[in-house]
């Protein structure tokens, strides 16, 4: 490991070695990309096999020095979301997504019993309305833990053709005093038609004006809106990043502390720019971001700097990260499940079709995001007190 935590050879063999010595000579590792050094793609491991424990240390010691890791052929319509969970639970304590209760809003405001949303109201009960017969989700996404990323929801034969674009660049709820560590997808559809006028499933369509800071740099912006256009998720590598600063600048860096929170009108915290691994030492810019979620999320700011400075002082670094030698789009593939860390990613949701009208236009992914230290045997065992005061709502997987 080196002084900036860039990965070696020796310790990328090591992790080889140790992937065959536990799942088998079967078992091995491929370039995600022949263009970008981002990621790899683990072949001949089955997840849907409860690990052993050096078996989760061996995929938790390759996602440290990966970033993004994808595993091929993980199931079809037989792969139940309990399986998917269980995995995560190695990585951290799942989370569960707001929008899965009726009655979030009310919970936050006054502690109310949390009740979830009536089956008729669940993502998974609208995506199975929507192709009625062709579609269907799969077992376990109605679990609080599961968000269901899909156009599904209000499409049908009879349905307009919308399209949506992409998303602001981030990383998952890094707003709270204990963000989210890592977060994976289980791949059931992707949208196969390419029938837009440069031959990919939709046009480049860019958000509205006023998406981004007026004053944001034109070069900035370019490489904001240079998303992919066949439904891939866009990663950038901010360890990398970070690695090709000059020395000077990393020592900088690491001495930055960014104030983070939720609303404009809450306090806040400081936290460091600069994720240190405590497993491996390789150091990564943790969500370099401004505004990570436009108006959703309240703006950060730098410790010792104005408002206006901080977002000149970050948009310089989403610059250098956004930068095409660091990006990576990662194609999915039905019964992949791809895990990333938040730690040392950015990501982004490209432009889509929001509301199809025929099947093979469906993009339907099941997301598990997670948080606190990796866990090598199952149960985890976090205490009551932790997850009461970092999980909301508070959850435990059984």
């Amino acid at each position: 490991m080196t002084e900036t935590g860039a990965t070696t050879t020796r310790e990328i063999r090591n992790l080889e070695a140790e992937l065959t010595r536990h799942f088998g000579d079967s078992a091995y590792t491929a370039a995600l990309s022949a263009h970008h050094p981002m990621g790899r793609r683990i072949h001949g491991v089955d997840l849907t096999k409860p690990l052993n424990t050096q078996q989760a240390k061996v995929l938790v010691g390759l996602l440290d020095h990966h970033s993004v890791i994808s595993f091929p052929k993980q199931g079809g319509q037989s792969f139940q979301l309990n399986t998917l969970e269980r995995l995560a639970n190695h990585f951290g304590a799942p989370v569960p997504h707001p929008k899965n209760y009726a009655n979030y809003i009310e919970y936050k405001k006054t502690r109310a019993p949390l009740k979830l949303l009536p089956r008729a109201k669940q993502t998974a009960t609208l995506c199975n309305a929507a192709f009625a017969g062709d579609i269907q989700c799969v077992e376990g996404a109605d679990s609080p833990a599961v968000y269901v990323v899909t156009n599904l929801p209000g499409s049908g034969p009879d349905q307009e053709e919308q399209l949506a674009s992409g998303l602001h660049w981030h990383t998952d709820i890094e707003f709270e005093p204990v963000p989210l560590s890592t977060s994976m997808f289980f791949v059931q559809l992707v949208p196969t038609t390419r029938n837009s006028p440069n031959s990919t499933w939709v046009s480049d369509k860019r958000p509205d004006a006023g998406f981004y800071h007026p004053d944001s740099n034109p070069v900035l912006n370019q490489r904001r809106f240079d998303l992919p256009l066949n439904g891939e998720t866009a990663y950038a590598d901010t360890a990398r990043a970070f690695a090709d600063l000059p020395a000077v600048r990393q020592r900088e860096l690491e001495q930055t502390q960014v104030r983070r929170r939720l609303r404009v009108a809450d306090p806040g915290w400081l936290i460091p720019l600069v994720y240190v691994n405590p497993r491996t030492g390789r150091k990564s810019l943790h969500s370099p971001i401004w505004a990570s979620r436009g108006k959703n999320i309240a703006p950060v700011s730098i410790d010792g700097l104005s408002e206006q400075q901080s977002r000149e002082f970050l948009d310089e670094i989403e610059s250098h990260v956004l930068q095409p030698k660091y990006r990576y789009d990662h194609v999915h593939e039905a019964g992949d499940i791809t895990i990333w860390s938040n730690f040392s990613t950015l990501h982004n949701a490209p432009p889509a079709k929001s509301v199809i009208n025929k099947p093979e236009d469906a993009r339907l992914m099941y997301r598990i995001s997670c948080k606190g230290e990796p866990s090598y045997d199952l149960p985890r065992s976090d205490t009551d007190e932790w997850l009461y005061a970092n999980i909301v709502p508070p959850y435990k997987s059984v």
